[in-house]
């Protein structure tokens, strides 16, 4: 008997631990919201293209499904587009021009700026929320669709990509089923899966030449994209979203080190040598480094608007060569914990239905919209 209580037991602790597991984020399960946190398009100083991000997004199922997509800049500007995914269909557009699929060009967010990185590129940068919706711009239960960017840099000829971060709907148990009609989505293991507690870097440190070999030099940077998960993409939005990132740091000799932190408002790229301190590999002291990245409130160092939010995050490692070659090389980065979020974006109004009577003389008079037919 003691032995089938303990089965049992066993049985339904690792039920608990798989249904746990199922309401927290994923970059490899399919999802009712997708968010790629990185598009990034590039030209150069005489106006041409010199790099794309092209979105992907998939349907999985033999239905049909209405998908509202914002695109929002660096600088939180936003703009909203609605697609619709055949059954089965996998779509896809480029950043710069949104074709095939006819959505908005990147450039309706504002022109190309310097880049911030300090290269002598001209840069548009943001991210990609995209969520299940009806035809009202209902949030739905759809678990069935997955996402990728490949980001692909005709300059330096080379490519990578991530795969769309993914939240399942919790809520609901049908396909298509209305979450709710207030635009407010609740990433809190109820409705929607969990955010991450804290976010994990491996990085090689920057300077570091640890992978140097045939003859050639390469030295290393990482770039660093980091987003708020929380986001109000309404008109009328509320804000801003302010954190701090903090890191900490853990060198191949089991060393650790704390102190190196930054506040950014709702989204931020940086290449960490700009950051110094344990991303360097003088400071580090090792050529390889590992960091849990933290968003906290820091009303002192960030402001008093600064909280502690969920992130999401993507590494790019940048190997420069001696012979002038540049190679990238990406992925999203891994979670740990939970920690609930909110995303607000605005829902459609319905437009009224026109309503009429005759005016006496052979024709139709207007009604106002609230008054009944006679």
């Amino acid at each position: 008997m003691s032995r089938i209580l303990l089965a049992g037991s066993m049985v339904a602790a690792l039920c608990v631990a798989a249904a746990t597991a199922q309401e927290r984020v994923s970059a490899t399960e399919k999802g009712s919201i997708l968010i790629f946190p990185k598009v990034e398009i590039r030209y150069n100083a005489a106006g041409d293209l010199i790099q794309d991000t092209f979105i992907q997004i998939s349907n999985d199922f033999n239905e049909p499904r209405w998908v509202l997509l914002y695109f929002v800049s660096e600088t939180c500007t936003n703009v909203d587009n609605d697609i619709t995914l055949t059954q089965n269909e996998p779509a896809y557009w480029s950043a710069a021009t949104g074709l095939p699929k006819g959505v908005s060009p990147w450039g309706v967010l504002g022109q190309p700026y310097p880049d911030p990185e300090g290269s002598t590129d001209l840069v548009s940068r943001g991210y990609v929320v995209a969520i299940a919706i009806n035809s009202a711009h209902q949030p739905v239960r759809w678990n069935h669709l997955t996402g990728v960017a490949t980001i692909v840099n005709y300059q330096n000829g080379d490519a990578w990509e991530y795969n769309a971060y993914a939240f399942q709907a919790i809520a609901g148990s049908n396909n298509g089923e209305v979450l709710n009609s207030t635009g407010d989505l609740y990433l809190n293991g109820t409705m929607y899966d969990y955010g991450f507690n804290r976010l994990l870097l491996e990085y090689i440190a920057s300077g570091s030449t640890a992978f140097s070999g045939g003859g050639q030099v390469v030295t290393h940077d990482t770039d660093l994209t980091l987003m708020i998960l929380d986001q109000d993409l309404r008109q009328d939005y509320e804000g801003p979203f302010q954190t701090k990132a903090r890191f900490e740091i853990w060198n191949e000799n089991e060393t650790s080190f704390s102190g190196s932190e930054y506040c950014f408002t709702k989204w931020d790229q940086s290449l960490l040598s700009s950051k110094g301190r344990h991303f360097l590999v003088g400071n580090l002291q090792t050529n390889r480094g590992r960091a849990r990245i933290d968003g906290v409130a820091s009303p002192v160092v960030c402001g008093q608007d600064s909280r502690a939010y969920s992130l999401l995050g993507v590494a790019a490692k940048i190997l420069t060569f001696s012979s002038g070659d540049v190679a990238t090389a990406g992925t999203n980065l891994v979670g740990v914990g939970t920690e609930s979020a909110t995303i607000k974006y605005d829902l459609w109004s319905q437009p009224e239905e026109l309503k009429a009577k005759m005016n006496g003389l052979g024709g139709l008079q207007s009604a106002p919209a609230n008054t009944m037919p006679r």
